[in-house]
Order: structure tokens, then C-alpha cells, then sequence
């Protein structure tokens, strides 16, 4: 049998035993490389050109590098900036997960990693170090004082793609660019090789649980770092510049590296360090490898790194340059020179603590909070002053500051961090929110977005179900699995019978097929800590309230909406920090709305709870759901002192009903049978008088 054929033989053997066990880790790739290097050469041709034609300057330089010996003994230092894209997830990792990282990486490197002594003896005599070292800069672009940490919120952290790269990018003949995001563009990593193009985009990406090996990430993942420094530095895979090892065809693709003998390539995960797929000993413990048991480079592709760093491609020679290690500061002595911080929530109910995380440098050793509520925390015992828990006892908005020291000075955070302190706030008559200008909660800034991937909750200017303005998710725009939240502030339920939450939505599938996207109203008896959804409006059930569109869909009119009244007598909820929010997650359909939000708390009796603090007066107001109608009204009426009246007009104002409301604070009443066209309805209680317009549309 011929040597290719046995080749064959032995892979499909191979496959069949072994491809149910190397399916890819929650469907994300170890290596993005080939597929950001495609996207980069179809942007520019003439990069992929170039990048063939200098293949084989790159070996020469490689093998001159080689020729060097012993002579070539000089660490290069290259300064590196991490740009944290987040939104305020998991995504932004700790300080102390990126310094582990930069440990892991430069150990790497220098074959400093302790498992160098499990390297196998077929590849124990070239596993080599690389005297590249990787240093957080010290001072940015501009020359000032910098911890070489970024951290910028943006939705573009759930695409990682180059698009996210534009929201900040340090010039790359001075910093090495590392991303840290909520997805990498669906691997764990990735880069591009040294090329002339695409200099603003010239960086690693990182998936958030990739980084490091502590926090959101692990060991058996902490060599992403290192395998992407490889191919920033222009290292292929060991199979080849593919995305694809295992394949038949690999073993007739070279790596450009003298010592790494030609393979298929290991599976992801599969590390049989004994494997034999090309007539010799595979180097499977490689970091270029897909075998998650990587332990060495070798001294082939020391020499490649080495020679990429001496060439002008991508200006790599610059990097490393005397001026450039100066100017980037990564060889200063640790000054103190900035107090900065971060805390796991802006946003807090009365009685929660709240994280507070020091992130000054350098060499930060006495702490002095202050919160802004009147307390202050001074001490220099870092397990109590460095990283501290506060609990606010008022409600309100609060800056907070940090003044770091030590023996040389101190410094004090320039810009102050704003807790919101949510009050048990006291829940009105009725909570309207229509998202029209400046009326209701939106308005005020009481709700909160929250988006998990895809397009956020936002306001349509021209849409509404009874004014103007309407919430909606472009869903149009969105491929599925995307999530978004629109959340309220805090209420003051205690002492209810029953809740009353009402809201119109509107939807439609696309033409191009039915889709089961999820619309859930959710209520939080925690401050949001949990949620329980009390309403749940499925695409194939009950959410399409219009016919397909083929094109973006928005409501034409109020036939094309829908209303749901949901009850929640549940005694559970009735607490003093109510929370309510509306999450859609997308299955790939139309546009959703949302209008209209009606929310109030009624007695056993069927009253309106009046929940405002008796120094404020009883209130008094009237208000009509839904309106419009099809004949039917509910009304709730709010007034102070004993007894009050309703009295429902026609659009000429001749007297149609009268009702009488007895009692005091507030009634809960139906009017229905009403003809179509304009009705007014008017509340006179104690010399006080309002009216609203009832609309019943058929």
C-alpha cells in the first residue's frame, strides 16, 4: 500500500473512533486566525499577494536568524496595551486577570513554564526560548502616566469584530493591541499576520473566558495568548495556514519552519503525544497546535518570530526599538500617578452592597474612600482598605472618590464614579408610560437598557400605539438568540391586594418564515436579583398582532397592536423594592414594540392605593385603560376628602352618564357600553375638577 493511501487508511480509522469526542468547546474555535486573515485579504487583494511573494523573504530572514546562533541572544521587549470592550458583564475581566495573563504569556515565551519538563523526548532538544518578553505600557500615546488597561463600554463587545477594533486602537509601531470582548467573532482568538493593510485593525482579539488562567477562564485555556502571539508574529498553524487540522491534504503543507515536521494537525483537545500522521513524530505539545496540551515553540520558529521583528512589515522593528521602550515607559520604576477604580454595579436598592475594586497605580500602599453619603474609609491594611464593600443607607445619587498613597504622595481619582441608590419608592396612583417627550418615567431616566447581545430596547420617534413615541427592538436586524431588557426602577408595593400591570405591544413575523421570538413581562421581588416572568408572548402563540412583512415592520395603525392586563395577587411581590422589566429575545422575526405601560395597586376593596408620603397631600388624578377602546374603560380615580363624582360627556358635551364614587382616596371603577367617537370624562371632588378623553375606536 502506498504511503499516501496509508495515510488515508489511518485517518479514516481515526475518525471514526475518535470524531464524537473533539466536538469544539460550547461551539467556539480555538483560532480565528485563517477566517480574520480571509477577511482581511478580501478587503484588500493586493495584501495576500504581498504576503505570498515575501513567504519566502521570511524563511531566508529566518534562516539567517538561525545561522546567527549563540549571537542572537538579545530579548526584544515589546509594550502591550489590553483594550477591555465590555458592557458591563462578565466580559470585564479583573485587573488581576489580565497580570495573569502577561505572567502566563512572558513565561511562555521564555520557557519559564514549569510543564517544559513533560515535553516529549523527540522535541525536548529544540523546545527553545524565544527572548521576547511582553511588558504593559506604562505611559500611552500621548506620553502620559498609564496603567496599560483600557476599559470602554460598548455594545460591540458581542461582535468582536474589526468594527469593534475602531472604538479604540493604539498606533502599532509602539503597542501591541490586545481585545478583550464578549466574543471574538466566534473563536477564542484571533489575529492576522504581519501585513502593510489594515494598520487600524492590527491586533489580538481574546474571548473574555479565554484570558489568563483565574476569573472567567481556566488553565487548559490560558495558552490563547500565546498561540495568538504566534501568528502576530507570523507563525502558521503547524498543519498550515488553515483553520482545518486533521485534514488528508495537510501533510503536503509546510509551515514555513525548518524544524516543525509536516502533520495533519491535532484535533481540538486531542493530545497524543505519540501521534504519527506524516511519516514522523507529530510536535503536538506545540502552541501552534489545537491539542490544549501545548508546552514549547521550538528553535525553527523562534527564528521566524525573531526575523518578523526585524522586518518593517506591519512595523514590528519598531516595537522593540530603544526610543519606543522609552517613550511607552515599560522599563520606568513604578511611580504612583493615578487612582482609578471600578465597582460591580452603578445601580444598587437601599440596603445592597456594593463592590469596590482599587485599580490605581503604582505601588499604591495606604487607601482613603470617600462615598459621598457622609462615610469615608482610611487605612492602609489592603485587605480591608484596597478593595472594600459599602452598604448605602439613603437613597439618592452619590460620587465617589479615591485617594490612593504611599510614601512618595497620593493622588486622587479625577473623575468620580456615580452610584444611583434606588429608593422603596413610593408606587403612585398609576404608573403611565408612554415614552412620549418628557412625560412619564422615560423621560425622567427611571428605566434602564440592558442588552445582552444584538439590538437594544430604543425609542421610535414616530410610532406609537396612542401618541408619538414607542419603545422597539430592530429586530429586523438581528439573526437570533439575541436578548434586550428594558428595566424600571424601584416600588413600594407593600400593603396590596393585587397589581395591576398593563401594556400594548405590536409584532410581526417576516416573510421569509415563521419565527418563535419571546416577548416576557418579568417582575423581580429582589431589587432584580431574580425574576420571575408572569407573561410570555411567543412568536408561534400569541405575539404576531400583524400580517408578515418582507421589509421592517412597524405598525400602521391601532388594529395592528395588541394589550395584555396581567394581575400579580401573588403576597409575595407586595415588598418595598419592586422591580418590573419587559425582555425580548430574538428567533430572527420582525420588529417589536412596545406602548402604553399601565401600572397600579389596588385594595381588597378594589381602591387605588395611594402609596405617596401623607406630607405630600392626597392626589388627584384620573386616568382610562386601555383609550383607546373598543367601548369598554377601566378608570381609576384618585381624589382626597370624601366622595367624588364621574360624569361622562359626548364630544358636543352633552351629559351622558353620572356615577358616584363614595368613599376616600381613591376608586377603581368600569365604564363600558360607550358608543364610537370622542367621550369626555370628567373627576369633580372637593371644589376640583379634571377631565380625559375617552376614544372608542371599532
Amino acid at each position: 500500500m502506498s504511503s499516501t493511501l496509508s495515510r488515508l487508511a489511518a485517518f479514516s480509522v481515526f475518525l471514526l473512533l475518535m470524531a464524537p469526542v473533539f466536538a469544539q468547546e460550547n461551539g467556539v474555535l480555538p483560532c480565528g486566525q485563517n477566517q480574520a486573515q480571509d477577511a482581511l485579504e478580501a478587503l484588500y487583494p493586493e495584501a495576500k499577494v504581498e504576503r505570498e511573494l515575501r513567504e519566502a523573504t521570511s524563511r531566508a530572514a529566518a534562516a539567517a536568524v538561525l545561522e546567527r546562533g549563540s549571537n542572537d541572544d538579545e530579548v526584544y521587549i515589546i509594550p502591550v496595551v489590553f483594550h477591555v470592550i465590555h458592557d458591563n458583564g462578565p466580559e470585564n475581566i479583573s485587573t488581576e486577570q489580565i497580570l495573569d495573563a502577561m505572567t502566563i504569556l512572558n513565561r511562555d515565551f521564555r520557557k519559564l513554564n514549569p510543564d517544559t519538563g513533560q515535553i516529549v523526548a523527540g522535541f525536548v532538544d529544540i523546545a527553545d526560548d524565544m527572548d521576547i518578553e511582553f511588558r504593559l505600557a506604562k505611559r500611552d500615546p500621548q506620553g502620559n502616566c498609564h496603567s496599560g488597561i483600557n476599559r470602554i463600554e460598548s455594545e460591540l463587545t458581542y461582535d468582536g469584530s474589526n468594527q469593534m477594533k475602531q472604538l479604540i486602537n493604539w498606533p502599532r509601531n509602539s503597542y501591541m493591541n490586545v481585545y478583550v470582548a464578549a466574543d471574538a467573532a466566534g473563536a477564542a482568538g484571533y489575529t492576522n499576520y504581519p501585513s502593510e493593510w489594515g494598520a487600524n485593525t492590527d491586533g489580538i482579539v481574546l474571548k473574555y473566558d479565554y484570558v489568563g488562567s483565574i476569573g472567567t477562564s481556566n488553565a487548559y485555556r490560558s495558552r490563547t495568548l500565546t498561540h495568538e502571539c504566534g501568528h502576530w508574529l507570523n507563525l502558521p498553524h503547524l498543519w498550515g495556514s488553515s483553520n482545518n487540522p486533521n485534514e488528508p491534504d495537510n501533510c503536503d503543507v509546510d509551515d514555513g519552519v525548518e524544524d516543525t515536521p509536516l502533520c495533519l494537525g491535532s484535533p481540538v483537545g486531542f493530545c497524543d503525544v505519540e501521534r504519527t500522521t506524516c511519516g514522523s513524530l507529530d510536535n503536538v505539545q506545540n502552541y501552534m497546535e489545537y491539542s490544549y496540551c501545548s508546552k514549547m515553540y521550538t528553535t525553527g520558529q523562534r527564528a521566524r518570530m525573531r526575523a518578523a521583528l526585524n522586518s518593517s512589515v506591519a512595523d514590528r522593528n519598531e516595537l522593540w526599538s530603544e526610543q519606543n521602550v522609552e517613550d511607552t515607559g515599560v522599563l520606568e520604576e513604578e511611580l504612583l500617578c493615578r487612582a482609578e477604580f471600578s465597582v460591580d454595579r452603578n445601580e444598587v436598592c437601599l440596603g445592597e452592597a456594593l463592590d469596590f475594586n482599587d485599580e490605581s497605580f503604582f505601588g499604591v500602599s495606604e487607601w482613603s474612600w470617600d462615598f459621598g453619603d457622609g462615610t469615608t474609609l482610611s487605612g492602609s491594611d489592603a485587605d480591608v482598605h484596597q478593595n472594600p464593600t459599602h452598604v448605602f443607607e439613603v437613597p439618592g445619587e452619590f460620587e465617589v472618590y479615591l485617594t490612593a498613597s504611599n510614601s512618595t504622595g497620593s493622588v486622587t481619582s479625577q473623575d468620580p464614579v456615580v452610584i444611583r441608590v434606588l429608593d422603596d419608592g413610593p408606587l403612585p396612583g398609576e404608573l403611565q408610560e408612554g415614552f412620549e417627550v418628557s412625560e412619564g418615567p422615560w423621560s425622567e431616566g427611571e428605566w434602564s437598557v440592558e442588552t445582552l447581545d444584538g439590538q437594544a430596547w430604543q425609542i421610535r420617534e414616530t410610532t406609537g400605539y396612542s401618541g408619538l413615541r414607542s419603545l422597539y427592538v430592530r429586530n429586523r436586524q438581528n439573526e437570533g438568540g439575541e436578548i434586550t431588557r428594558v428595566t424600571s426602577g424601584t416600588f413600594n408595593a407593600t400593603g396590596m391586594a393585587s397589581l395591576m400591570i398593563g401594556y400594548k405591544y405590536a409584532y410581526s413575523h417576516r416573510t421569509t418564515g415563521v419565527t418563535d421570538d419571546r416577548l416576557k413581562l418579568q417582575v423581580s421581588k429582589d431589587c432584580g436579583m431574580t425574576w420571575n416572568t408572569r407573561q410570555f408572548h411567543r412568536g408561534l402563540i400569541d405575539l404576531p398582532t400583524a400580517p408578515d412583512h418582507g421589509g421592517n415592520f412597524y405598525p400602521s395603525g391601532e388594529d395592528e397592536w395588541s394589550g395584555h392586563l396581567e394581575e400579580v395577587s401573588n403576597d409575595i411581590y407586595f415588598v418595598p423594592n419592586l422591580r418590573f422589566r419587559f425582555e425580548f429575545e430574538s428567533k430572527g422575526g420582525n420588529n417589536v414594540f412596545l406602548d402604553d405601560i399601565n401600572i397600579y395597586g389596588v385594595d381588597s376593596l378594589g381602591n387605588i392605593l395611594d402609596l405617596n408620603e401623607a406630607s405630600d397631600g392626597p392626589s388627584f388624578g384620573l386616568t382610562a385603560y386601555p383609550n383607546p377602546s373598543q367601548g369598554a374603560f377601566t378608570v381609576d380615580a384618585r381624589w382626597g376628602g370624601d366622595g367624588a363624582q364621574l360624569l361622562v360627556r359626548d364630544a358636543a358635551g352633552r351629559l351622558e352618564r353620572t356615577i358616584r364614587l363614595n368613599g376616600e382616596g381613591g376608586k377603581r371603577t368600569t365604564i363600558d357600553g360607550l358608543a364610537q367617537g370622542v367621550h369626555l370624562l370628567e373627576l369633580n371632588a372637593q371644589g376640583r375638577r379634571e377631565v380625559l378623553r375617552l376614544i372608542v375606536a371599532r
